[in-house]
């Protein structure tokens, strides 16, 4: 089983800020992507946040690594490839295909389940089996989503019932283990590092795939963003995937996965009042099932609080 490096009290704070911020952050990514999913499929979306990222976190890199003059262990392609390649695209391929689907308030639902998601994950690979109140937790996680999904179906719509929520939760499933291997693979590296060779090996792969779309016919060439497309996609980039990425890392690298999980309860709440702002207003039984999945993680946190 990974657990977190030995971190000491400054750096436990920093970690609890950064994901503090981080789990903030992401809550309007789901509301964000619904915006220019309107106008832009999810696979432009996807190529347009890591290509203009990519630059950024280079120089980031360039930067840091003048200062520190570090000379980090090289890795294998092959694990930096798996990272970002299948890893990160296939989290925002199937999250943001999924957010296309069902929309940003049951994106909003389907991401409470994250901490669920990151603790079935860690007791899979690393067979850290989670404690009773965790397993309620799973259970009424499962109950809320089907109470959600079931109540928000509109049955004159194209598609399965819960592709898009199914999609999404197989999204969680690919960070979660992204989370774990970084920290497996890339010890002694820095969270810019990380990030920057995580990002650019998914901007190449989903560059590639894309441009191949787009020379066989089975792709368009994207229409040029307006303004206001192109400050949401800039949100997107810099607070979401940058700084979100930066910050994750940190606090999974100081507090473990199964902590950091946690502060994706934070992700909900923030999705959900974005999307009001925005005008889409949830329905009882997405409320319900929201409910009923913060219930449950409530609890355990609450009883793990109890015995520490």
């Amino acid at each position: 089983m990974i657990t977190p490096t030995t971190s000491t009290s400054r750096q436990l704070l920093l970690a609890n800020l950064a994901l503090m911020v981080t789990a903030t952050f992401w809550g309007t990514h789901i509301p964000a992507s619904w915006f220019v999913l309107q106008r832009f499929t999810p696979f432009e979306v996807i190529v347009g946040r890591y290509v203009l990222a990519v630059p950024l976190l280079v120089m980031l890199l360039a930067i840091e690594s003048r200062a520190t003059r570090a000379r980090p262990e090289p890795k294998p392609l092959w694990q930096l490839w798996a990272l970002g390649g299948v890893g990160i695209l296939g989290f925002a391929t199937s999250y943001t295909i999924g957010i296309s689907i069902a929309g940003q308030l049951q994106g909003s639902l389907i991401s409470a389940c994250s901490p669920v998601v990151g603790v079935l994950v860690a007791w899979a690979l690393r067979g850290a089996r989670p404690d009773g109140a965790m397993q309620l937790a799973l259970v009424m996680a499962l109950a809320g989503a089907v109470i959600g999904i079931a109540g928000s179906q509109d049955l004159s719509r194209v598609g399965l019932p819960g592709l898009g929520e199914a999609l999404m939760l197989f999204g969680n499933v690919m960070w979660s283990w992204y989370s774990l291997a970084a920290l497996d693979w890339l010890r002694g590296w820095s969270q810019i590092r990380v990030a920057t060779w995580s990002i650019a090996m998914a901007a190449a792969t989903a560059f590639a795939l894309v441009g191949t779309a787009i020379v066989l016919g089975y792709a368009r060439v994207p229409p040029l963003p307006d303004l206001l497309d192109f400050l949401i996609l800039l949100h997107l980039v810099i607070p979401v995937t940058i700084l979100g990425l930066l910050g994750w890392n940190y606090g999974v690298r100081h507090l473990g996965l199964s902590v950091s999980s946690l502060y994706l309860n934070l992700v909900p709440v923030t999705a959900v009042l974005t999307a009001v702002l925005l005008g889409d207003t949830p329905n009882m039984w997405q409320l319900v099932g929201g409910l009923v999945i913060i219930a449950g993680i409530a609890q355990a946190q609450i009883r793990r609080l109890k015995r520490s």
